[in-house]
């Protein structure tokens, strides 16, 4: 699994498409108590760990990273200087990555930001650079963060290649999602840290809070974590690993580690190979891309709820439906 550019970001102190568009429509709840409305369906695409969509900005196609470990969204300044943004002079942005170092940058107002059928703008996005973002056309200039995604319910399903945004037309835990999901799925109740959400999940019986990070590329535990499960430096140092570096710029080590078992709500993983490295945060892990891969995920965080099902394969989809 790849590292390179693992990292999560946390905005501090943030004030305020090119793609098929599908039409909005509602769709009756599993319960029978609620209605669902899709807002919008966008490609997503898995390149190299990077799950991407296509976006517009002013009206200029571009790519942006799905990022739910971000508290914000987050222009590239190449995307800056090309596509006609105003700078917003009343706020600036401290931004800090997994090396725990901060910076302040300024802020831009995008007059729009479309997802698919979905228009976000105006907003205003801090500018930095991406640490590492796939190569792709057109480009990925940016990240779409908390600020955003959490306005609504929102649906990966990174097999089939989409990312559907939906509006819940009250806040009870009856209208939660997930809709149109046909075979057993868990639910597992999620805390709020700000913009972004975090579940219990267990390691090698040890429980751990993990942050869903989809921005991440792959299952990150934080070396101190480990060390309370007898994992110690000296141990990691015969595994193999490298260098990595957040938006922080800062390097830090990590290393790929065999652990007993992993387990979110039921599901529960033998021998899972998970990345160890630093983490300056208030959590304990991340979950990241490898594992949005491997399932199909809906984050209700209207309702604090994460919808969880093992990922079918177009094919298999196709002959379910």
């Amino acid at each position: 699994m790849g590292t390179q550019g693992i990292r999560a970001v946390l905005f501090l102190a943030v004030c305020s498409t090119a793609g098929l568009v599908a039409p909005a429509s509602t769709v009756l709840a599993a319960e029978g108590l609620c209605h669902h409305e899709r807002i919008a369906r966008v490609p997503l695409h898995d390149d190299l760990g990077f799950l991407n969509i296509p976006v517009q900005i002013n009206g200029h196609p571009a790519g942006m990273i799905v990022d739910t470990g971000s508290e914000g969204s987050l222009l590239s300044p190449e995307a800056a200087e090309r596509f006609d943004v105003q700078l917003d002079p009343s706020v600036h942005t401290v931004m800090r990555g997994t090396g725990g170092m901060g910076r302040m940058v300024p802020n831009v107002i995008l007059r729009s930001l479309r997802l698919g059928g979905l228009e976000t703008g105006p907003v205003s996005v801090p500018v930095g650079d991406l640490p590492g973002k796939p190569v792709t056309q057109p480009p990925v200039e940016g990240l779409v963060g908390g600020d955003l995604l959490s306005r609504y319910d929102v649906e990966f399903n990174v097999a089939e290649g989409w990312l559907t945004f939906w509006s819940v037309k009250n806040g009870s835990a009856a209208c939660a999602g997930p809709v149109d999901w046909h075979v057993i799925y868990r639910a597992v109740p999620l805390q709020s840290a700000g913009r972004r959400v975090v579940v219990q999940v267990l390691l090698d019986g040890m429980p751990l809070r993990a942050l869903v990070d989809s921005g991440a590329r792959s299952r990150i535990v934080s070396d101190k974590a480990v060390e309370k499960l007898g994992v110690t430096a000296r141990t990691l140092s015969a595994d193999p690993g490298g260098l990595t570096s957040g938006v922080d710029g800062h390097q830090q080590v990590y290393h790929w580690h065999r652990f007993h078992t992993f387990q979110i709500g039921q599901e529960e993983e033998k021998a899972p190979v998970l990345t160890v490295a630093p983490l300056h945060d208030s959590v304990d892990m991340l979950l990241g891309s490898d594992w949005f891969a491997a399932h199909r995920v809906w984050i209700s965080y209207q309702t604090g709820t994460l919808y969880v099902m093992p990922a079918l394969k177009r094919q298999a989809a196709q002959k379910d439906d």
